[in-house]
C-alpha cells in the first residue's frame, strides 16, 4: 500500500512540476490551478493503475500495489468521470473565462457560460443522431445512453490520440537521432528561423495596433478630467500595465501623435473595451510565445555553433578556451568530450532504442489481440513473465511512452497558431487547452493499450469495455482504428505532409494551421527532391543571416561567431552557386554539410568554396525571388527605423 501511495504522490508531484515549468503558479487563483493540476494528475495516476489492474488479473496479485476489484473499479470510475467533467465542463469554461476580454469576473463568467452553452448544444445535436442509431441497434435506456456517451467520447479521443501517437513515435526517435550529429541538428534549427521570425513580426504588427489604442485611451481618458467619472479607468490601466516595455516606448514615440488615430468618449463602450481586450490579450500571448521560442532557438544555435567550432579548432588549449564560454559544471576539457562525443553517441543509441520501441508498438497495434503481437510476446512469453513487478514496470514504461508521444505531438502541433506552451510564461488559455487534451486522451489510450494483448481480462475491461461492445459499429471502429495508425507513420516518415501541401498549393513561408514544428518546408519545383534541397539550402542561408544579424544587434556576435557552411553536394551546380556576402565579425557564409566528419583537420571543401566567390549576385537574386524580406533582416541603424517598416 505504501508503494501505491508513493506512486500517487509521484503523479501529483509530476503534475505540479509540469505546471511549475510552464506557468507562474503564484499568478493564478486556486479555482484555476486545482482543475489544471487534477487534469494532469489523473492521467499520470492512470499510467500505473492500468498495468497494476491488468497484470493482477493475469499474473496474480502484485504485493504492495494491487487493490481489490471493488477498490480498482472505484478508482477507474473516479478517474474517468473526473476527467469527463473536467474536459467537457470545467476546463472549457475556464478557457473561455480567460479568453474573453471582459474586465469584471462576473461578466467573464457569463460570457464563458454563453459560449460553452452554444458548444454543448452542438454536442447535444450529435448525441441525438447517435441516440437514433442506438434505438435502432440495441434499444434506448438510461444505461445504454450512458454507455453511448462513453463510447462516443472514446472514439473521438482515440482517433486523435492514435494519430498524434503515430506521429510522435517517428518524430521523437528521429529527433534523437538528429541530435547525434551537430551539423545536421544545427541546420535543422536554421530551417526554423525564417518561419519563426515571420510569425513573430506579424504578431508584433498586430500587437502594436492594440498597444496604440490602449495608449491613446490612457492618454485621453485617465487624466484628472475623467478619473472620477470614467467607468473604464481601471480597465484601461490594467491593459496598459500589460504592455511589454520593449514596445511601449516605441509605439508612444512614433505613433501617439498621429492625428488620424483619434478615439472619442462615445466610442468607448463595454463592447468596444471587451473586443479590444480580447484582441490585445490574444496578440500579447502570441508575442510572448514567439519571442520565447525565438530566444530559445537562438540559444540552441549559439550552443551548437560553439560546439562545432570547438570540434574543428586545432589545439587543446584553443578547444578549452571555446568550451569555457558554455555553462556547465564540468571542466572545459571534460565538457568538450561530453558534449562533442559522449552525448552524441548516447543520442544515437537512445534513438536506436526508441526506433525499436516504435516498431514493437506499431506491430502490436496492427496485430492487436493476437498471439503474434510483440508486446504480448514480450510481457507473457519471455522471462519477464516470471516477475509480476517486472511486468508492471515494462507495461508502465510502454504505456507512458505511448502517452508521451501523443502529448509531444500535441504540443508541437501548431493548431491555428492559437495555443503555445512557454517556459514559465504560458498563457492561461493554452494551459487549459493542453491540460484538457492530456486528460481527454488518456483513458481511450488506456483501453487501446490492453487491446494489444491476447486477453483483455481486467476490471477496466469489465466496466469500460461494455460501452465499446455496445454496438457493432463502436466495436468495429475500436478494432480497426489502431491498424490505421500506420497511415500517419508513413506520412511522417516520408514527409508526405509537405509533398501533399505542395501539390495542393498550400506551401507557404508562414506557419500552417496544422503543421508540426519538426516539419520542414518544400519548394514547388517540378522535381520534388531537387526542389526541396534547394528550398532547404536557401532557408539555411537565410536563417544563418538572420541569426548573425540578431546576435550582432544584441552585441553578442563577437563572443559567439558563427562558422561557415559547406555544400552538401558538390555536383549540384545550383547549390554550388549559393553563397552570401560575409557579415561583420563572422567568417564567410556557406551551407553546412549534413555529415559531421570534420574533427581536428581542415575540410577539403574550403578550397573549392574559395574559388566560388564570384557568384554572390546570383545568390541575392535567388533569395530575393523566393524569400520575402522583412524589415528585421535589413541592416538598420537602430530599432526605431526597423520597427517603422511594419506599420
Amino acid at each position: 500500500m505504501l508503494a501505491l501511495i508513493a506512486c500517487h504522490l509521484a503523479a501529483l508531484a509530476g503534475s505540479l512540476a509540469f505546471f511549475f515549468t510552464h506557468i507562474n503558479l503564484r499568478k493564478y487563483p486556486l479555482y484555476y490551478l486545482i482543475p489544471l493540476v487534477l487534469a494532469v494528475y489523473i492521467p499520470l495516476s492512470v499510467t500505473f493503475l492500468l498495468p497494476i489492474d491488468y497484470i493482477s488479473h493475469h499474473s496474480g496479485l502484485v504485493p504492495g500495489l494491487s487493490l481489490s476489484d471493488k477498490a480498482t473499479l472505484f478508482s477507474w470510475k473516479s478517474a474517468y468521470w473526473s476527467t469527463f467533467v473536467l474536459t467537457w465542463l470545467f476546463l472549457p469554461v475556464l478557457q473561455d473565462f480567460y479568453r474573453t476580454g471582459h474586465h469584471l469576473k462576473l461578466n467573464r463568467l457569463k460570457e464563458s457560460m454563453r459560449l460553452n452553452l452554444r458548444f454543448q448544444l452542438i454536442v447535444l445535436g450529435v448525441s441525438v443522431i447517435a441516440a437514433v442509431y442506438l434505438i435502432l441497434e440495441v434499444g434506448l435506456s438510461f444505461s445504454n445512453m450512458k454507455l453511448m456517451i462513453i463510447a462516443l467520447s472514446h472514439i473521438y479521443a482515440l482517433v486523435l490520440a492514435l494519430w498524434l501517437m503515430a506521429h510522435g513515435l517517428v518524430s521523437v526517435a528521429r529527433n534523437r537521432w538528429q541530435e547525434g550529429n551537430l551539423v545536421e541538428n544545427l541546420n535543422h534549427y536554421y530551417l526554423k528561423v525564417s518561419h519563426l521570425v515571420d510569425a513573430l513580426e506579424d504578431t508584433k504588427v498586430d500587437l502594436k495596433e492594440e498597444i496604440l489604442t490602449v495608449i491613446l485611451l490612457k492618454e485621453n481618458f485617465t487624466n484628472a478630467q475623467y478619473a472620477e467619472r470614467f467607468v473604464y479607468h481601471n480597465w484601461i490601466m490594467d491593459l496598459h500595465l500589460q504592455i511589454p516595455d520593449s514596445l511601449k516606448d516605441l509605439v508612444r514615440r512614433n505613433y501617439i501623435h498621429d492625428s488620424s488615430r483619434t478615439i472619442t468618449a462615445e466610442q468607448v463602450t463595454e463592447k468596444f473595451m471587451a473586443n479590444l481586450a480580447t484582441k490585445f490579450q490574444k496578440n500579447l500571448y502570441n508575442f510572448r510565445a514567439y519571442e520565447s521560442d525565438y530566444d530559445i532557438l537562438l540559444a540552441r544555435i549559439v550552443r551548437l555553433q560553439t560546439l562545432i567550432e570547438a570540434k574543428t579548432t586545432q589545439g587543446t588549449s584553443n578547444k578549452e578556451s571555446i568550451m569555457s564560454s558554455l555553462p556547465g559544471i564540468l571542466p572545459p576539457r571534460l565538457n568538450y568530450y561530453y558534449q562533442c562525443y559522449l552525448k552524441l553517441y548516447a543520442a544515437r543509441f537512445i534513438a536506436v532504442c526508441l526506433y525499436g520501441v516504435c516498431f514493437i508498438i506499431l506491430q502490436s497495434e496492427f496485430f492487436h489481440s493476437t498471439k503474434i503481437s510483440l508486446l504480448n510476446v514480450l510481457i507473457f512469453d519471455t522471462g519477464v513473465k516470471n516477475s509480476a513487478y517486472l511486468q508492471v514496470i515494462i507495461s508502465f514504461c510502454f504505456f507512458l511512452y505511448m502517452l508521451f508521444c501523443s502529448l509531444n505531438s500535441l504540443t508541437r502541433l501548431k493548431l491555428f497558431n492559437m495555443y503555445h506552451l512557454v517556459p514559465r510564461n504560458s498563457d492561461p488559455v493554452s494551459a487549459c487547452f493542453y491540460a484538457s487534451y492530456i486528460a481527454r486522451m488518456t483513458v481511450p489510450l488506456s483501453y487501446n493499450f490492453i487491446t494489444l494483448f491476447t486477453s483483455r481480462d481486467s476490471v477496466f475491461e469489465e466496466w469500460y469495455g461494455k460501452s465499446i461492445h455496445l454496438t457493432g459499429l463502436f466495436n468495429m471502429m475500436n478494432n480497426w482504428i489502431p491498424r490505421l495508425c500506420l497511415i500517419p507513420v508513413i506520412l511522417t516518415t516520408f514527409n508526405v505532409y509537405d509533398k501533399l501541401k505542395t501539390k495542393l498549393g498550400f506551401s507557404s513561408d508562414f506557419y500552417g494551421w496544422a503543421d508540426f514544428d519538426d516539419e520542414e518546408a518544400a519548394g514547388g519545383d517540378s522535381n520534388p527532391e531537387r526542389s526541396q534541397a534547394k528550398r532547404k539550402d536557401l532557408l539555411i542561408v537565410e536563417g544563418k543571416r538572420i541569426v548573425t544579424m540578431e546576435l550582432s544587434r544584441r552585441g553578442n556576435a563577437g563572443s559567439n561567431p558563427l562558422r561557415p557552411y559547406e555544400a552538401r553536394n558538390e555536383t549540384d551546380t545550383y547549390r554550388d552557386s549559393i553563397q552570401l556576402e560575409s557579415t561583420p565579425n563572422t567568417m564567410s557564409n556557406r551551407i553546412e554539410s549534413y555529415h559531421d566528419d570534420a574533427d581536428d583537420s581542415d575540410s577539403p571543401h574550403l578550397s573549392i568554396w574559395g574559388r566560388l566567390g564570384g557568384v554572390i549576385g546570383g545568390l541575392k537574386t535567388a533569395v530575393g525571388s523566393r524569400l520575402p524580406t522583412n524589415g528585421r533582416y535589413q541592416d538598420e541603424r537602430d530599432d526605431e527605423e526597423n520597427d517603422r517598416l511594419f506599420l
